[in-house]
């Protein structure tokens, strides 16, 4: 089957991981616009981002509608705006820990309630990114609670949106080289059957499950991580 021409909106084009989605989907005919914290330093990167705070309410808002009216519509959002924070239990600021949790797992909850308004009575799929780290490491406290509450709000957007024919799906990213790269290495013990992997393939893997006519196939959390996750979520 093939795809119509689909309208994305990337959240995170100034990190590694959004940068390789918003080109693997350009790169299937994809209509796509990117968010990031700050003005990009190219005018090419520039005319297809917007510049947004994810923790701001208003500015989802305003980010995701000015996406769908440049657009015509919105078919697919990704998000994978969010970085990494690596921080010892007796080191780590409550201060630190909510920037983290309020970027990493606020900021996706924000763009999926913004983007299921304009979504729906259209359909479409959402992507969110997380890291294998919902199930905890050293150091990894900032990081485990944010994963976690995408993971579980994965199975609960799918619940809320699916009536809406919104289907929602996510990726748990680890052993991957990008700058999530410091938590592998918070945690001596990781390592990763299949090798370490690269964030072109993660972006591969993202576009498939944003396709349309994967139907039902929603609700799921996609380990992406070389083989060494050994659970199922």
């Amino acid at each position: 089957m093939t795809e119509p021409r689909r309208r994305v909106l990337v959240t995170g084009t100034d990190t590694m991981l959004g940068a390789a989605v918003q080109s693997a989907l350009s790169a299937t005919g994809a209509r796509v616009l990117g968010t990031c914290q700050a003005a990009p330093r190219t005018q090419s990167v520039a005319s297809a981002s917007i510049v947004a705070e994810l923790t701001d309410p208003e500015q989802v808002r305003a980010a995701v509608r000015r996406a769908a009216e440049s657009m015509e519509g919105l078919d697919t959002v990704v998000t994978a705006h969010a970085l990494p924070f690596v921080a010892t239990l007796d080191e780590l600021a409550m201060e630190a820990f909510w920037c983290h949790v309020d970027t990493a797992l606020t900021g996706t909850f924000l763009v999926a309630q913004a983007t299921a308004e304009v979504m729906r009575g259209e359909g479409g799929r959402m992507v969110l990114t997380t890291s294998r780290w919902h199930r905890g490491g050293h150091g990894l406290s900032a990081v485990a609670a944010a994963a976690g509450g995408v993971v579980a709000l994965t199975k609960t957007l799918t619940r809320d949106f699916g009536r809406f024919g919104i289907g929602v799906n996510a990726v748990a990213v680890g052993c991957v080289d990008s700058e999530w790269s410091i938590c592998d290495a918070a945690d001596s013990g990781s390592t990763a059957p299949a090798g370490r992997g690269t964030v072109t393939q993660i972006a591969r893997l993202i576009e498939i499950l944003s396709r349309s006519s994967l139907g039902a196939a929603v609700g799921q959390i996609v380990n992406a991580d070389g083989g060494s996750s050994r659970n199922r979520v």
